[in-house]
């Protein structure tokens, strides 16, 4: 066991409880073993998909810029991809319904969220320059580099 001292002080993590953990900490006081319906924690009851952003990977293969995002249980209708300003923009949005039907228990749930992501490219390129693929909830798209042109050696006259 170390001890704690100005050189080495303890390790002291802030701890902020999110508003569903203080929600469940006063279910759980005030409904406790009262009410069985309320056992279960409070963020089963109330899950949003509208704080949800898709992962995104950038790296280069082969002379080309590659986007991969992951978006699962999306379909290819619901996402929409585009170029503004040189940027690339995705956005999309997804709906959920859910419902469980139990001996003494109903709830009907349906969720609904969208997304957006804006991703500045390093460079320019053609809107016929990208493709994009969705398969099994991954999109991934290719950004073609565009060709660097060397500039023509230029005769200079010596007088």
């Amino acid at each position: 066991m170390t001890t704690a001292t100005l050189e080495n002080p303890p390790e002291t993590r802030l701890y902020r409880p999110t508003p569903f953990e203080a929600f469940e900490e006063l279910q759980e006081n005030l409904f406790g073993s009262f009410w069985p319906l309320l056992r279960r924690p409070a963020r089963h009851y109330f899950k949003t998909v509208t704080d949800w952003a898709p992962r995104i990977d950038m790296f280069e293969k082969d002379d080309s810029l590659m986007i991969k995002a992951d978006l699962p249980g999306l379909k290819r209708e619901d996402i929409h991809v585009s170029l503004v300003n040189g940027d690339l923009v995705l956005k999309g949005g997804t709906k959920t319904e859910s419902e469980v039907k139990e001996e003494n228990c109903y709830y009907l749930e349906r969720a609904f969220g969208s997304f957006y992501r804006r991703i500045p490219l390093p460079l320019k390129v053609k809107a016929e320059k990208i493709e994009a693929t969705f398969k099994d909830g991954v999109l991934q798209i290719r950004i073609s580099k565009p060709a660097i042109q060397q500039p023509e050696p230029q005769q200079i006259t010596i007088r």
